[in-house]
Order: structure tokens, then sequence, then C-alpha cells
């Protein structure tokens, strides 16, 4: 077993987005392409929304009566759990089409659906309270055993032709399913508790209780190497996968945020700020989503990574056209604060960098005195003071 080495996390540099702007309850967001679908709870029962990123339109996915929770999203396809039957079964929605279709008809519990391709797999309580795996075909129609044992399994997830799950048959392990070739294999085989996989190619990655706390583990399947991705005395919790980014909820700051690793590079980053509650992330490409409680409910944010790594100069140039583009702050303030960007330019074009970070650091004075004389907002506010303390940590970091 490898030890991914430890290095400083990182601010990441991109930008932070509200998606659902609704007072209830918005949970467990998914994202494929430029869809986002999660958990609504705004109509007094449980249902499935979604927002299309490129066109700006949200819009309602289910309007039954009943719930519907834990959605999952692959190409045009959303499958959630649904009580309607009066058991939870698993059900369909094809964006393109609008159909929607049942998926399992057992009257036990169906619960914790995954979709790839033409497969969808979920926990099934058919055979009593301890949760088996299962597997339906949309193509063939059919839906066949995964793994049936006297222990529990739980949450699958797939990616191609493998199939993941928690598994207590020989503790709190991972194991994996090849659909092509019948195969079952176990994955780990630590004492401690292992659950939550998530796969992406070759990567398969869970949360791991091994060292007292929680941390995050992957396994390659090619190379047979198992690794230690995080490696903080606190809990790193909720893990999603997608190319070679890892990103986790993390309690290291005394709150719940988001970070992200980097397999690639080796660099650890933290996304989200906010003091309050950020958790369930998802990731798909650049985009990641999570739900949030800085508003007193939870909503969805989304944050959009910036594709490479920016100079500081050009960082802070894309920034000036955020404060040109603010929203009811009137044109002296405004002025104001892109002077002192111009300043943070100035300093770092003569590379004394520890003065370019002063002159940040005034910048996020300048935005707080905004807010009290009432000529910026909180949530315009929160948004400055976060890139700016993005940016300090980006010329802290810079290696240019």
């Amino acid at each position: 077993m490898q030890t991914v080495e430890a290095h400083d996390f990182l601010l990441a540099q991109g930008t932070e987005e509200q998606i659902t702007l609704n007072g209830s309850y918005q949970g467990d967001p998914v994202i494929y392409e430029d869809i986002i679908a999660w958990n609504d709870k705004r109509n007094g029962n449980w249902d499935i929304y979604m927002y299309n990123i490129t066109s700006g339109n949200e819009s309602s996915v289910t309007t039954n009566e009943f719930d519907q929770y834990y959605p999952a999203i692959y190409e045009d396809r959303i499958v959630w759990y649904d009580n309607r039957s009066g058991n939870d079964d698993i059900y369909m929605y094809n964006i393109t089409s609008g159909d929607e279709d049942q998926i399992t008809i057992n009257e036990s519990a169906q619960l914790d659906p995954a979709i790839y391709g033409n497969f969808i797999v979920w926990t099934d309580y058919r055979y009593g309270p301890l949760g088996d795996i299962y597997m339906y075909n949309t193509t063939s129609y059919t839906e066949f055993p995964v793994a049936v044992y006297h222990q529990s399994q739980w949450t699958p997830a797939i990616y191609g032709n493998r199939i993941v799950w928690g598994d207590t048959r020989s503790n709190w392990n991972i194991y994996m399913y090849n659909v092509s070739s019948g195969n079952t294999t176990q994955i780990t085989t630590n004492e401690s508790k292992q659950y939550i996989p998530v796969i992406y190619k070759d990567l398969i990655v869970w949360y791991d209780e091994r060292n007292g706390n929680g941390d995050i583990y992957m396994y390659n399947i090619t190379s047979g190497n198992e690794s230690q991705v995080t490696t903080n005395e606190f809990n790193q919790y909720y893990p999603a996968i997608y190319e070679d980014r890892i990103v986790w909820m993390d309690n290291r700051t005394g709150n719940w945020d988001i970070y992200m690793y980097n397999i690639t590079s080796g660099k650890e980053y933290q996304i989200t700020t906010n003091t309050s509650m950020q958790s369930n992330p998802a990731i798909y490409k650049d985009r990641i989503v999570w739900m949030d409680y800085r508003n007193g409910n939870s909503d969805i944010y989304m944050f959009t990574l910036d594709l490479v790594e920016k100079d500081p100069s050009e960082a802070i140039g894309d920034f000036k056209e955020h404060v040109f583009g603010l929203h009811n702050a009137d044109a002296s303030t405004k002025k104001t604060l892109n002077v002192k960007l111009d300043n943070v330019i100035n300093k770092l074009d003569k590379e004394d960098y520890d003065k370019a970070i002063k002159k940040l650091e005034d910048f996020i004075k300048f935005v707080n005195e905004m807010v009290e004389e009432e000529r910026l907002d909180s949530a315009q506010a929160e948004f400055l003071i976060d890139q700016a303390e993005r940016l300090i940590n980006l010329i802290q970091n810079y290696e240019g």
C-alpha cells in the first residue's frame, strides 16, 4: 500500500456560482455534461429537479405527490428511487424523449441507484433488511442479481462493465464485479471499515477508517496498487471522481468544506471557503457541484475550475472583468475596486509579491467597508473576498 505524498493544499482557482435560489431544501446533486440534478423539497414532498447550465433553465423531473430521492445521471437519463407504489422502486427519466419508466417492480425496497451505459445498479432488500446488489439492462429489459449474500451489500457504483459496492461479508470491505467475465473481486482487506466506493475507468476510490479518522483511499485496478489520498487527521468523507480529480467533503477547518486532489500533479486544493457546511460533492470535467448551507437552507452550488493554472496577473485581469460586471454596485465603488486591483498588478509586474499580497488585503478591507456603508451587499462581498483570498493563495504558491 502506497501513501500519496503530502502537499500543502492550495485554494482552487475558478468561479463559484449558486445554482438554486429556492428557500426550501435541495440536496444530493449529480452532474453530467451541462445537466445538474438533485433532490428538492419545495413542493412539500421530495422531487427530482434539474438545471441546464448552458440555457440557465431549471425544471422539475418528477411531479408525483410522493417522494423521489437520490438521483444519478448518465448522458440523457436520470434515475432515482421512488415510493409512489408504497415501497421504494427505481425509476428512470429520459431527458431527450421526456419518457419516464419504472425499472423495478418488486414489492421490497430498491435504493441507491447508479447508471452507466445501458446498466442500472442499486441496493435491493427483497431478501431481507441487509441488502443485495442488483442490475438492470435497459437494452434487453432484464434484471439479475450481482451480489446476494447473507451479509450486507450496499451503495453500488458503476463504470463501464465494473460495479463496486460496500460489503460486510468479511468485515466492511469494497468488492467489485465484472459484468463481462462474471468475476467478483475483493478490493480491500483491511480490518477496519471501508465503504461508499466510486469508480472511474481503472480507479476505485472510497472512505476508509483504518487510521482512526475518515480518510480517502484509492485503488488502481490495472496495477493493483492501493494508495492513501488524504493524510489529514480530521475526517474526509463522500468521495467522487472524474478523470484525474478526486473530490470529497472535509472538516479540517472546523466545518465541512469541499476539497479536491489532482492525481496527475499530486496537488490538493480547497474548493470552498465559506464557514457554513458544504457537503456531498459530485464532479464532471472542470465542474464541481455540492449542497451548501450558507443561506440557512440547503442549496446547490457549483465551482468551475480554471482549465489551466494562470499566472497571478492574468488571474487578476479576469477578476477585474467580474468586478466590472457587478450588479447593483455604483460606478464609483467599481472604479475604486479596479484601481486597487491595478495596484496589485503593478506590484506583481515588479515581482514584489509581498506588497502585492498587502494590496489584496487592502482590497478585502475596502470591500468590508463598502458593506458597512451598504454600497455592496453581503453576497457581492462574499464573492469578492473569496476571489481575493484565492488570489493571495495563488501568489503565495506561484512558481513562475
